[in-house]
């Protein structure tokens, strides 16, 4: 199976989430703290129960405790680029970028206007 391997998709996506975290301007990842980007293989039955679509790439929320993160589901990603590497990378870094829009207070709006929709 290759890079589209479970082991594969996850080792990518952490690359991926890695470096764009790094890249991102000091004041932007002071604002994100400790926000935790989890890497996830699909919304779960209770996901899509509580509204969210089965093919959503990513999803920012908060619990009840006030615990914010972000979700990236990598299947869905996968899926989303039709078996290129390249497409992959580029989505995973473009859903997390949309999914810290987000936590910076952007609405859908903010986060299209800024080409990150």
């Amino acid at each position: 199976m290759g890079w589209m391997s479970w082991k594969g998709i996850s080792q990518i996506a952490e690359e991926v989430v890695a470096a764009t975290l790094a890249e991102l301007p000091p004041p932007v990842r002071e604002r994100l703290g400790d926000v935790p980007v989890l890497i996830e293989k699909s919304p779960s039955p209770d996901d899509v129960a509580s509204g969210i679509e089965p093919d959503t790439l990513g999803y920012f929320d908060a619990d009840d405790s006030g615990l914010v993160r972000i979700r990236l589901w990598l299947e869905n990603i996968a899926d989303y680029s039709d078996g290129d590497p390249d497409i992959f990378r580029d989505e995973v870094r473009l859903t997390l970028l949309h999914e810290i829009g987000h936590v910076l207070g952007w609405d859908e709006d903010d986060v299209e206007d800024r080409g990150l929709g």
